[in-house]
């Protein structure tokens, strides 16, 4: 079912905490908005609701055609392939300029793990998805990993153990890939 149930628990000088039961992905706009008309009386700055006509992160797709999208992405980067270019545009939508920046061949990408997951697909995730871990990148962002054996996961792994001091130390570096066309 898609039905939900909110708890709203707001004693006197505390600050309130909305706690929802149920509900379904499909319905997580309408769910979210319902619970910032719950809790909006607790903040009186609040604006008027506005995610139900907002594009979700690189849903912006020019009218709204998957397709056409799709194809121009083959053709700008026809190294890809049919396959992985489709994993990424349903992954990252227009987003995906952001995941493979330059590229202009497959080598561009860095190393491929398997199943099209590359090295520069890992740098967006963990820059702008604030992936950690292999478990992060193959089974919470996609189901990568249901197409990789145990010794690519290791590789991930030791992949991301590389730029975690990196990532740990200077906040920079998250914020901007090194260039893979040099």
């Amino acid at each position: 079912t898609r039905d939900y149930v909110f708890d709203l628990d707001a004693p006197s000088g505390a600050p309130p905490a909305l706690s929802v039961f149920g509900g379904k992905i499909t319905t997580f706009r309408r769910l979210a908005e319902h619970a910032m008309d719950q809790i909006s009386r607790f903040f009186p700055g609040l604006g008027p609701a506005w995610t139900e006509r907002a594009f979700l992160p690189g849903g912006d797709i020019s009218n709204g055609d998957f397709d056409t999208f799709l194809s121009d992405l083959i053709a700008q980067r026809p190294f890809l392939g049919r396959g992985t270019a489709h994993r990424l545009a349903r992954a990252y939508g227009t987003r995906v300029e952001a995941v493979l920046g330059t590229a202009r061949r497959q080598n561009d990408l860095g190393r491929d793990f398997g199943a099209g997951l590359s090295e520069a697909e890992i740098d967006y995730l963990v820059r702008s998805e604030w992936a950690v871990t292999a478990e992060d990148i193959l089974w919470r962002r996609s189901k990568l990993g249901l197409h990789l054996p145990r010794s690519a996961i290791v590789e991930i792994e030791r992949y991301l153990e590389k730029l975690r001091p990196a990532a740990t130390t200077n906040h920079a570096s998250i914020e901007s890939p090194p260039c893979r066309n040099s």
